[in-house]
C-alpha cells in the first residue's frame, strides 16, 4: 500500500513539532511516514531536542541527515533533515519534499504545520474524497483554534483580489473607528465565517490551508511544488493560481477535523520582519500570478501609502 509522506517544518520550536508528531501517532492509521525540517534554528536546543526525541521513539525507523547529504531513494519511518539556513515556508518546505522524489512507497504529501495536533484520524478519509471528487488536486480538513472551542475561519478562503487590498487599505480609518475584527474586515473571503452549519461535507475552496493540507506527490510535482520566491505569506494564493492552470481545484472536508495552535512559531519573529515579508511575497505574487492591468497596481501602491501613513498616525495617537 502506498505511503503519505509528513512533512513537517520546525523553526525554534521544538515542543509544538514533538507534540505535533505524537498526536499523529497516536490517531492516525494511514501508512506514512515523516520528514522532519529544521529550518536553521537559532535556538540552540531546536535540533538536540527533537533527535533525542525521534531516536528514543522510534528507535531503527529513524535516520538523521544534514542538508548537504546526499539522500535518494527508500526513505526512513522518520527523517530529520537539518538545514543550515532559514529559507521561509516555501523553500524549507520543499527540502522536504524533495527527500520523497525518489521514494517509489510514497504517492501523496501532507504540508502540515507544527502547530497542528490531530484529534482523529483525518488520512485515510482525506485520500478517499481526493480520490473521488471531481479534478482535487488539494484537501484540508476543517481547522479548529488552539481551544478546540471554534473553527479557525482562514481553514476556507477565496483568493484576495486587487480591489480588496485597495478597498481595505482606505476604509482602514474606519475599520479602526469600528473595532473591526481582522474577520470582520476579510469576511468575504472567508468562505465559513458567520455560516450556519451543517455545511456541505466536502467544499470547493480556493485557497487550500497551507497549515494541513493533502496532494497528490506527481500533482505537485507539476507544479515544481512551492514557488521559492516567497519566504512567508502568499504560498497558498500561488498554487491556487497553479492549479487553475491544470483546471485542478482544491476542498475542505468540513466533516473531519484537526486543532490548529495558531501562529506559535511567527509568535516569536518581530513584528516588523513578518510584515516586512508579507509586502514582499504579495509584491511577487501580484507581478508574478495576477495578470492585472497597470492602474489597478498603481491603485494598489497608492493605497499602500495611504495605509502606511494611517498607521504612522495611530503610533502618534497612541503615544
Amino acid at each position: 500500500m502506498k505511503k503519505t509522506a509528513i512533512i513537517i517544518l520546525n523553526y525554534n520550536n521544538p515542543s509544538d513539532t514533538i507534540a505535533c508528531i505524537k498526536s499523529v501517532e497516536r490517531y492516525n492509521t494511514a501508512p506514512v511516514k515523516y520528514v522532519i525540517v529544521d529550518n536553521g534554528s537559532t535556538d540552540g536546543v531546536s535540533v538536540p531536542e527533537i533527535d533525542a526525541f525521534l531516536s528514543g521513539a522510534f528507535a531503527g525507523g529513524y535516520k538523521c541527515v544534514q542538508e548537504t547529504d546526499a539522500v535518494s531513494g527508500i526513505l526512513s519511518y522518520v527523517t530529520f533533515l537539518t538545514s543550515l539556513s532559514n529559507d521561509g515556508y516555501a523553500r524549507g518546505n520543499n527540502k522536504g519534499i524533495a527527500l520523497t522524489a525518489d521514494d517509489d512507497e510514497i504517492d501523496r504529501l501532507m504540508i502540515l504545520n507544527n502547530d497542528i495536533l490531530f484529534i482523529e484520524d483525518i488520512i485515510p478519509a482525506l485520500k478517499e474524497a481526493q480520490d473521488n471528487l471531481p479534478a482535487c488536486a488539494i484537501i484540508s480538513p476543517l481547522l479548529m483554534n488552539g481551544k478546540g472551542s471554534g473553527i479557525d475561519w482562514n481553514c476556507a478562503r477565496k483568493d484576495t483580489t486587487i480591489g480588496s487590498w485597495v478597498k481595505n487599505n482606505f476604509l482602514a480609518p474606519y475599520y479602526w473607528l469600528c473595532k473591526k475584527s481582522v474577520y470582520e474586515i476579510y469576511r468575504e473571503s472567508l468562505l465559513l465565517y458567520k455560516k450556519e452549519e451543517p455545511y456541505p461535507e466536502f467544499m470547493p475552496i480556493e485557497l487550500p490551508s497551507g497549515s494541513c493540507m493533502l496532494v497528490k506527490k506527481d500533482v505537485f510535482a507539476a507544479i515544481g511544488n512551492f514557488d521559492p520566491a516567497t519566504f512567508l505569506y502568499y504560498e497558498e494564493n500561488i498554487l491556487y493560481r497553479k492549479l487553475l492552470k491544470l483546471k485542478l481545484g482544491n476542498y475542505i472536508a468540513t466533516g473531519l477535523r484537526c486543532v490548529h495552535l495558531g501562529a506559535a512559531t511567527m509568535a516569536k519573529s518581530p513584528s516588523k520582519i513578518v510584515a516586512q515579508a508579507a509586502k514582499a511575497s504579495r509584491s511577487y505574487y501580484v507581478r508574478t500570478y495576477l495578470d492585472s492591468p497597470w492602474w489597478q497596481r498603481a491603485l494598489l501602491s497608492v493605497s499602500d501609502a495611504w495605509l502606511q501613513g494611517f498607521v504612522f498616525f495611530k503610533s502618534i495617537v497612541k503615544k
